[in-house]
């Protein structure tokens, strides 16, 4: 079970309480929140520990959602919020936090947190920019609008294949774009931009 292209409808719904919109919307991003948790904790424990309360939180501030934000950045901003809450439990363990989080610092003013997500933001966006027309268009309709790849094909009256191509080059080129030796870096690009 997944979203469909009526996420914004799953989303609606979720919003009002409904629990099969909930169970949608977990089936299609636990695994991510999972293993974008695991690369940073490195602990399988610990990891499973930020999926229950994320989308404990998501349920808690269902009501807060915007519907014409992109959700993927709000379950993502939810999760580096509880990696980061994370680390602040395990601060008074110096060595650990040392070996997790080389170039990150943590500090309980959550506007840090807030800063380093926007900038991340920032930088996605630049990168998105740089992607010539044609994919920029076809990966936003993919991630914005959450649209199938039969359905972006259908829209622009062009081949699956040639939406596929698209993709699969816009992908490659913000990946390598996001691997830049920096964790949270790489992190967010597997969960934010898959």
């Amino acid at each position: 079970m997944s979203l469909q292209p009526d996420d914004k409808i799953v989303i609606k719904k979720l919003k009002e309480g409904d629990v099969l919109s909930f169970d949608r919307v977990y089936e299609k991003y636990h695994k991510r929140v999972y293993y974008f948790a695991l690369s940073y904790l490195k602990n399988r424990e610990e990891a499973e520990e930020i999926v229950q309360e994320v989308f404990l939180n998501l349920w808690r501030s269902r009501e807060q959602i915007k519907e014409y934000y992109v959700f993927s950045r709000y379950i993502f901003k939810i999760t580096f919020n509880a990696i980061h809450k994370s680390f602040r439990k395990q601060a008074s363990d110096r060595r650990h936090l040392e070996s997790v989080i080389k170039d990150i610092v943590l500090e309980d003013d959550s506007t840090n947190i807030d800063l380093e997500y926007n900038n991340l933001m920032e930088l996605a966006d630049q990168y998105i920019e740089r992607l010539p027309p044609k994919q920029k268009s076809i990966f936003l309709m993919s991630i914005s609008e959450n649209l199938t790849n039969e359905d972006i094909a259908s829209k622009l009256k062009i081949s699956r294949k040639t939406v596929d191509n698209h993709l699969s080059n816009a992908r490659a080129f913000l990946k390598k774009s996001f691997i830049d030796g920096r964790l949270i870096s790489a992190l967010f690009f597997s969960l934010f931009l898959k």
